[in-house]
């Protein structure tokens, strides 16, 4: 009887997509190779962009990803669209590369959504389980992509903004633009990118299928103050503060964009809840810190 030979261990490896490779893809490859170094048992990742050749948006890509690796982390964002465009082609089209090639229940999806999806609260908190009220259309289609990865039993990450030493707002404090203020002004939220990275990598194996978990620190700031602290911290100047009807008049003089003046139309404080749930705790828990970080690491 002729015996067949053990595969070697590189093609036994689980293979996992990062699908989108921007910073966070990339702190999550730096964070798994720092871990795994000489680990032969460690997944395989390939990391996934459209200037690595996968163009996402072309089903034959798709389709080529779907059937060369088990487990996908998606971090791409819906695709661009108009104001009536409110379903997430992208998304669509990998879930349903992924449902062609089969096993869905072997495999481990973690789709990166965000809070915008929660729309306006008014400052109240905001928990996983409350109503999204968005009527945003780039949060539309978020609200649409969460509806098709989590029937493709992803685990949903949803997050706040992304901050970092290096993703602080020092540009937009340079260039004086302005801030609502404090009367009009509106909560944000926040999570370290690395954090982050460390979260989507733990949840793709610790998540539940179709479970939502809110990535966020604990601190709370209005946006206003928010820019402050990183003002003070710098040495810069505070940007000015205007009201609600100022500053649609600066978006209209073309002064702030549209995209700028979006985030400061919903007001919330996302409470993360279910991070015990995924059993690792955040680096960074107030905004304050990777302020303190930076300073620090950029001595004036």
């Amino acid at each position: 009887m002729i015996q067949s030979k053990a595969l070697p261990s590189r093609f036994r490896r689980a293979r996992v997509a990062l699908v989108g490779f921007g910073d966070v893809g990339q702190r999550i490859l730096a964070q798994r190779t720092a871990v795994w170094q000489a680990s032969p048992k460690a997944p395989m990742i390939l990391a996934v962009a459209r200037r690595t050749g996968w163009d996402l948006d072309q089903a034959p890509a798709a389709r080529r990803l779907a059937a060369r690796t088990q487990h996908w982390i998606v971090l791409v964002p819906p695709a661009e669209g108009g104001p009536q465009q409110t379903l997430d082609v992208r998304s669509i089209r990998l879930a349903q590369a992924l449902e062609r090639a089969g096993s869905p229940r072997r495999r481990r999806l973690v789709y990166i959504s965000t809070t915008g999806v929660y729309g306006d609260y008014a400052g109240r908190a905001v928990y996983e389980t409350d109503p999204l009220k968005t009527h945003q259309p780039r949060s539309l289609r978020r609200v649409n992509a969460e509806k098709v990865w989590r029937s493709a039993r992803a685990h949903i990450l949803r997050v706040p903004g992304i901050a970092a030493e290096d993703r602080l707002p020092l540009d937009r404090i340079r260039r004086m633009h302005p801030a609502l203020r404090p009367e009009d002004d509106v909560y944000t939220n926040h999570v370290h990118a690395d954090d982050l990275a460390r979260l989507a990598w733990v949840a793709l194996w610790r998540g539940r299928p179709g479970r939502v978990t809110n990535t966020v620190m604990r601190s709370h700031l209005r946006m206003g103050d928010y820019f402050d602290l990183v003002a003070d911290a710098f040495g810069l100047p505070r940007c000015p503060r205007v009201s609600r009807a100022e500053l649609e008049a600066a978006v209209g003089r073309g002064e702030i964009s549209p995209m700028a003046a979006s985030f400061m139309q919903d007001s919330r404080r996302v409470q993360g809840t279910r991070l015990a749930e995924l059993r690792v705790a955040l680096h960074y828990e107030r905004i304050e810190d990777v302020i303190q970080s930076a300073r620090s690491a950029h001595p004036q």
